[in-house]
C-alpha cells in the first residue's frame, strides 16, 4: 500500500513531537525533507509578497553587493556583477533542482524589490535540513521586513508540512540576524561549521 507526502508528513510531524524534548541529537533519527518544495510565488503578508527571482533582479539586487555591511557575512567580492548575478542564479538552479530558493519579497504597496528571502534546502553535519534564509537590501534595514517574510516562511512551512523543523544558518557576529531568527519563534541548537565557514544554528520545531 502507497503512501501520499501528506500522510507521510503527518507522520513526520508526529514524531517530531515525540522528538522534540531530545532536540534531534542522533543523525539516525533525522527525518526527510518532503520533496518538492512547493512554491512560495503570490505569498502575501500584511506588507509584502513573494515571487520567483529572475536574473534581470540583478539590476536592484547590486544595491546589495555594493555595500560592505550586507556583504560582511557572506563570500563576495564587493560590487561584483558576477558574484550578484551567480547569486540570484543560485537560486534559479535550486528551483529545477528541488524547488527551494530564495524568493523576491517585495512592497504589496509598491512592488518595490526589498530583498530575497525563502526556503532552502541545506546539508549540515550530514542531516538534511530545511533553512530559512533572508538577505535584505540596506535601504529596507530597520523595517521588520526580515522578520515579517521569515515568519511567513515558517508558517508555509508548517502549513505544508515540508519537515520535523527549520532552522537558520548565522554568522555568530551576525547580531541582527540572530535577532530576526528569535523574532521568528527559533532558539540557538549548536555550533556547525556549513561549506567551511564557521555557523550557529537556530531551529524551530514545526
Amino acid at each position: 500500500m502507497s503512501i501520499t507526502p501528506q500522510a507521510r508528513a503527518r507522520v513526520f510531524r508526529e514524531c517530531a513531537n515525540i522528538l522534540r524534548p531530545l532536540a534531534c541529537p542522533h543523525p539516525e533519527l533525522a527525518m526527510p525533507i518532503i520533496l518538492p518544495i512547493p512554491s512560495m510565488a503570490g505569498t502575501t503578508t500584511a506588507r509584502l509578497i513573494f515571487r520567483h527571482p529572475v536574473l534581470e533582479d540583478h539590476t536592484w539586487w547590486m544595491e546589495y553587493m555594493n555595500n560592505a555591511e550586507a556583504i560582511r557575512f557572506m563570500p563576495f567580492t564587493l560590487g561584483s556583477m558576477a558574484d550578484c548575478t551567480g547569486f540570484i542564479q543560485r537560486s534559479l538552479d535550486r528551483i529545477a533542482r528541488d524547488g527551494s530558493c530564495l524568493n523576491v519579497i517585495s512592497d504589496r504597496a509598491t512592488n518595490k524589490p526589498l530583498g530575497l528571502v525563502g526556503l532552502l534546502t541545506q546539508e549540515v553535519d550530514g542531516i538534511a535540513e530545511l533553512e530559512i534564509g533572508y538577505h535584505l537590501l540596506p535601504s529596507a534595514w530597520g523595517q521588520g521586513y526580515a522578520t515579517e517574510a521569515a515568519k511567513a516562511c515558517l508558517a508555509f512551512a508548517r502549513e505544508h508540512q515540508l519537515a520535523p523543523s527549520v532552522i537558520s544558518l548565522i554568522d555568530h557576529d551576525n547580531q541582527k540576524s540572530q535577532a530576526v531568527a528569535r523574532h521568528n519563534g527559533m532558539a540557538f541548537e549548536k555550533n556547525t561549521v556549513h561549506r567551511g565557514i564557521p555557523a550557529m544554528v537556530f531551529r524551530a520545531w514545526l
